[in-house]
């Protein structure tokens, strides 16, 4: 038995029966085939609210680059989506480059969100590879410097006067069409079983208060 698998057995008993079946039941509906890159996106509500999507919809990564802006949580938005998602951020000197070179080492496809005429539709799309999907601020959108490191724009097609949509809900509408999308495809979406013992352990962690104790009990 591996450790993981170990200190999951000797946490459980501490995790409520409930709690036990909804880990697992949203374990089977995660993913790390896509992604989401927010850029300094400035006001905390809209933020939160695209972490708080992501999470409902099965998204694990979120990806913050912090170069004019600092991401601060809405815990009123929030409520709680944060704890359960991989938020990874860049604290270097150049965050929008160190972001997308790690996405592309990991095999994914660079989609930079723009209202753009000559931008990929997002329903032309067909989900079979990595995706990781780039928003900018909530003003001026993503940066020349992120669109330079991009593979491809891509746009969400609007049939009004208005044009663009709310930073929350362009994630809402990508995510949604590109996971239902994925789930029918037949390509292999969900994390192996091995990510999702180590995210199962991650959580049991985060519920259970005195984990490190107990763990550290039971070995000896």
């Amino acid at each position: 038995m591996t450790d993981t698998k170990q200190e999951i057995e000797w946490l459980a008993p501490y995790v409520s029966d409930h709690k036990v079946r909804l880990i697992d039941q949203v374990l089977r509906n995660r993913t790390r085939r896509v992604t989401v890159v927010l850029e300094d996106i400035y006001f905390s509500q809209n933020a939160s609210a695209a972490l708080r999507t992501c999470e409902c919809l099965g998204v694990q990564d979120v990806h913050i680059i912090e170069d004019q802006h600092t991401y601060k949580q809405n815990p009123k938005v929030l409520r709680g989506a944060g704890k359960w998602l991989s938020i990874h951020r860049y604290p270097v000197s150049d965050p929008a480059q160190s972001c997308i070179r790690t996405l592309k080492s990991e095999g994914f496809t660079i989609y930079s969100t723009s209202p753009a005429a000559n931008a990929l539709d997002l329903y032309d799309i067909v989900p079979d590879h990595k995706m990781a999907f780039v928003f900018g601020t909530e003003l001026t959108g993503i940066s020349a410097h992120v669109q330079g490191l991009s593979d491809h724009q891509v746009k969400i097609p609007m049939v009004g006067f208005t044009d663009s949509f709310n930073i929350s809900v362009s994630v809402a509408l990508t995510l949604q069409h590109v996971m239902q999308h994925m789930k029918g495809s037949g390509e292999q979406w969900q994390m192996s079983l091995d990510e999702q013992d180590m995210l199962r352990l991650h959580w049991y962690r985060q519920i259970v208060k005195s984990a490190d104790r107990i763990i550290q009990r039971m070995r000896e």
